[in-house]
Protein backbone atom coordinates (compact mmCIF):
# COMPACT_ATOMS: atom_id res chain seq x y z
CA UNK A 1 0.00 0.00 0.00
CA UNK A 2 2.32 2.24 0.73
CA UNK A 3 4.74 1.75 -2.56
CA UNK A 4 1.47 2.62 -4.50
CA UNK A 5 1.00 5.69 -2.44
CA UNK A 6 3.92 6.87 -3.08
CA UNK A 7 3.63 6.34 -6.78
CA UNK A 8 0.57 8.34 -7.16
CA UNK A 9 1.72 11.25 -5.05
CA UNK A 10 5.14 11.50 -7.30
CA UNK A 11 3.29 10.95 -10.47
CA UNK A 12 0.80 13.93 -9.23
CA UNK A 13 3.97 16.26 -8.52
CA UNK A 14 5.04 15.76 -12.35
CA UNK A 15 2.25 16.44 -13.71
CA UNK A 16 1.31 19.25 -11.83
CA UNK A 17 4.51 21.04 -12.63
CA UNK A 18 4.25 20.69 -16.29
CA UNK A 19 2.93 23.33 -18.61
CA UNK A 20 0.15 20.50 -19.71
CA UNK A 21 -2.31 22.01 -16.75
CA UNK A 22 -1.67 25.59 -17.27
CA UNK A 23 -4.59 27.92 -18.59
CA UNK A 24 -4.22 30.01 -21.02
CA UNK A 25 -4.45 33.93 -20.35
CA UNK A 26 -8.00 35.09 -20.03
CA UNK A 27 -9.74 38.09 -21.09
CA UNK A 28 -12.62 39.40 -18.66
CA UNK A 29 -15.05 37.11 -20.37
CA UNK A 30 -13.22 33.88 -19.09
CA UNK A 31 -12.08 33.39 -22.71
CA UNK A 32 -8.52 32.73 -24.03
CA UNK A 33 -7.14 36.04 -25.17
CA UNK A 34 -6.11 34.62 -28.16
CA UNK A 35 -10.14 35.01 -29.20
CA UNK A 36 -9.88 38.76 -29.10
CA UNK A 37 -6.54 39.19 -31.40
CA UNK A 38 -7.20 41.09 -34.30
CA UNK A 39 -4.85 40.17 -37.27
CA UNK A 40 -2.70 42.81 -39.40
CA UNK A 41 -2.50 41.00 -42.05
CA UNK A 42 -4.13 42.15 -45.51
CA UNK A 43 -6.86 40.42 -46.64
CA UNK A 44 -6.86 39.64 -50.24
CA UNK A 45 -9.46 40.77 -53.30
CA UNK A 46 -12.05 38.12 -53.03
CA UNK A 47 -11.90 37.69 -49.26
CA UNK A 48 -15.30 37.95 -47.40
CA UNK A 49 -15.92 39.26 -43.70
CA UNK A 50 -19.36 38.26 -42.33
CA UNK A 51 -20.53 41.01 -39.64
CA UNK A 52 -22.53 39.75 -37.34
CA UNK A 53 -25.81 41.62 -36.87
CA UNK A 54 -27.83 39.53 -33.94
CA UNK A 55 -29.38 41.06 -31.09
CA UNK A 56 -26.15 41.26 -28.66
CA UNK A 57 -23.67 42.04 -31.79
CA UNK A 58 -26.19 45.18 -33.26
CA UNK A 59 -26.49 46.31 -29.08
CA UNK A 60 -22.92 46.42 -28.87
CA UNK A 61 -21.99 47.66 -32.10
CA UNK A 62 -22.52 45.50 -34.93
CA UNK A 63 -24.68 47.45 -37.03
CA UNK A 64 -22.70 50.70 -36.34
CA UNK A 65 -19.72 49.35 -37.81
CA UNK A 66 -20.99 47.77 -40.77
CA UNK A 67 -21.34 50.76 -43.40
CA UNK A 68 -17.84 51.30 -42.14
CA UNK A 69 -16.73 47.70 -43.28
CA UNK A 70 -18.52 48.26 -46.51
CA UNK A 71 -16.61 51.29 -47.40
CA UNK A 72 -13.17 50.39 -46.62
CA UNK A 73 -13.77 46.81 -47.94
CA UNK A 74 -14.79 47.86 -51.04
CA UNK A 75 -11.65 49.85 -51.82
CA UNK A 76 -9.87 46.67 -51.67
CA UNK A 77 -12.02 43.88 -53.43
CA UNK A 78 -13.19 42.45 -50.10
CA UNK A 79 -17.14 41.49 -49.95
CA UNK A 80 -18.90 42.07 -46.82
CA UNK A 81 -21.88 39.92 -45.75
CA UNK A 82 -24.21 40.24 -42.92
CA UNK A 83 -25.68 37.23 -40.25
CA UNK A 84 -27.94 36.91 -37.16
CA UNK A 85 -24.72 35.49 -35.65
CA UNK A 86 -21.71 34.56 -36.46
CA UNK A 87 -20.74 32.09 -33.47
CA UNK A 88 -24.00 30.04 -32.90
CA UNK A 89 -23.85 32.53 -29.82
CA UNK A 90 -21.02 31.42 -28.04
CA UNK A 91 -19.21 34.20 -28.55
CA UNK A 92 -21.94 36.88 -28.00
CA UNK A 93 -20.50 38.67 -25.04
CA UNK A 94 -17.43 39.24 -26.97
CA UNK A 95 -19.42 41.25 -30.20
CA UNK A 96 -19.62 42.61 -32.05
CA UNK A 97 -18.04 40.00 -33.78
CA UNK A 98 -16.46 39.73 -37.45
CA UNK A 99 -16.03 36.48 -39.27
CA UNK A 100 -12.87 36.66 -41.43
CA UNK A 101 -13.21 33.83 -44.93
CA UNK A 102 -9.80 34.81 -46.37
CA UNK A 103 -9.59 34.09 -50.15
CA UNK A 104 -8.61 30.22 -50.78
CA UNK A 105 -10.08 29.00 -47.31
CA UNK A 106 -12.46 25.96 -47.42
CA UNK A 107 -13.86 26.62 -43.74
CA UNK A 108 -16.45 25.23 -42.58
CA UNK A 109 -14.83 27.45 -39.53
CA UNK A 110 -13.01 30.82 -40.36
CA UNK A 111 -11.55 32.96 -37.45
CA UNK A 112 -13.83 35.33 -35.72
CA UNK A 113 -12.47 38.57 -34.52
CA UNK A 114 -14.35 40.11 -31.55
CA UNK A 115 -14.96 43.77 -30.53
CA UNK A 116 -14.97 45.25 -33.64
CA UNK A 117 -16.05 48.50 -32.54
CA UNK A 118 -14.50 51.32 -34.13
CA UNK A 119 -12.69 52.44 -37.65
CA UNK A 120 -9.40 51.29 -36.65
CA UNK A 121 -10.83 48.06 -35.48
CA UNK A 122 -12.63 47.62 -38.88
CA UNK A 123 -9.39 48.56 -40.64
CA UNK A 124 -7.09 46.04 -38.68
CA UNK A 125 -9.60 43.23 -39.70
CA UNK A 126 -9.29 44.33 -43.30
CA UNK A 127 -5.31 45.09 -43.57
CA UNK A 128 -5.75 48.48 -44.13
CA UNK A 129 -3.06 50.65 -42.11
Amino acid sequence: MKATTTIILVASLTFASTDAFVQPTTTRHSCPAWYTSLSAEPLESGSTVVVCTGPTCSKTGGKRILPIMKELAAGIGVNVETISCVSECAECGLGPNVEVRKKGDDGPFYPIKNKIKTEDDVKTVLGIN
